[in-house]
């Protein structure tokens, strides 16, 4: 980043005499690339794959732009970054290692990132992510730290979404830096995940809920920037409503239909119109958000909650807000398979 220089003696006096327009403001920052390569995926089949990378700079960098792109077809592509305690990353039989140059490679991780290790920072389950934070808001790296990048590409022409890859399957993340000075707030993810999904034969609908700004007497506003909602090829139609202070249904602020290229709504702060028309979509303390999936199964399985596209079902809800309470936050509402809820503020 260039240092600014002292105007001249001369431009100072033509800009006295009006003589001088302003000058435009400065080019945006260089983006940050991040990059994972995963290669062919046989037909038939669907690979996930963790990549291990290190933040490529040597200071702290807020992001406000957030560019991922992903070639050959997907089911999504995360980007991760560590949890407060020492950095461990997953091992293809759902272990975890400490870091070091033994376990740098890429590996097999056909299976959800433990939130105790890893914390979401971006998502996305399209070709062509372009999300612009709100003015203000960035997304907190630091040094040289470690991340980590989830690939999941299907290849087996299975259901009526028809997936498969074409050629080698690729994703490509581009973080543009912000001005140090002008952030305001620091931005972070929320992960909603129902463990306790099973989807009979036939037409059926599950919700789930999380009081995301946590009890009234937390006194924790909260704005949301985007939503995006995941299922399987069994799913039909995706709903997401704001959940008031008594737990009570409010109005709805998120629908997606179908399964293909599941809609990642952004949110402006125009309060003149609606969440769902894509205004300010902000949660008063002790507000939350209920997510619900509706599937249609075809087939006389009924189908338990995993990662497997053919296998498995899921009903997941992604989110980006602010502010947070610190630089490095991300909240995780998990229902376990005996219906409890876990709710994280990793740090």
């Amino acid at each position: 980043m260039r240092h600014s220089r002292q105007p001249t003696t001369a431009v100072l006096t033509l800009l006295l005499l009006g003589l001088v327009v302003a000058t435009p403001a400065p080019a945006k920052l260089r983006p940050i690339k991040l990059a994972a390569q995963a290669g062919r995926v046989k037909k038939g089949t669907e690979k996930q794959t963790c990549f291990p990378i290190d933040f490529p700079r040597h200071r702290e960098v807020d992001v406000d732009h957030v560019q991922i792109f992903v070639h050959g077809g997907s089911h999504h592509v995360h980007l991760y970054r560590p949890t407060a305690g020492p950095v461990e990353y997953p091992n293809p039989d759902k272990t975890y290692s400490p870091a070091g140059p033994h376990n740098r490679r890429p590996r097999e991780c056909a299976f959800a990132i433990d939130f105790s290790h890893w914390e979401l920072v971006a998502a996305t389950q399209s070709a062509n992510l372009n999300w612009q934070l709100h003015p203000g808001v960035g997304i907190h790296f630091l040094p040289q730290q470690p991340l980590l990048i989830q690939t999941h590409f299907v290849n087996t022409g299975f259901g009526s979404a028809e997936l498969a890859v074409k050629g080698r399957a690729r994703a490509k993340m581009l973080l543009y830096p912000m001005n140090p000075g002008a952030v305001t707030a620091h931005g972070g993810a929320l992960f909603g995940q129902d463990r306790t999904v099973l989807v009979p034969p036939g037409l059926s609908t599950q919700s789930s809920t999380c009081a995301l700004t946590g009890p009234t007497s937390d006194n924790r506003p909260m704005t949301v920037m985007a939503l995006t909602g995941h299922y399987h090829f069994r799913g039909v139609k995706f709903e997401v409503w704001k959940t008031l202070v008594d737990g009570t249904r409010g109005q709805l602020v998120y629908e997606n239909v179908g399964y293909s290229d599941p809609k990642f709504q952004q949110y402006s702060l125009d309060d003149t119109r609606s969440p769902l028309e894509g205004g300010k979509l902000e949660l008063q303390p002790g507000e939350g958000l209920e997510w619900a999936c509706t599937w249609q199964n075809d087939s006389t399985e009924t189908f338990p909650f995993g990662p497997n596209t053919q296998k498995n079902e899921h009903c997941n809800l992604f989110g980006f807000y602010y502010p947070t309470d610190d630089p490095l936050e991300a909240i995780d509402c998990v229902h376990k398979e005996d219906g409890s809820e876990v709710r994280i503020l990793a740090r």
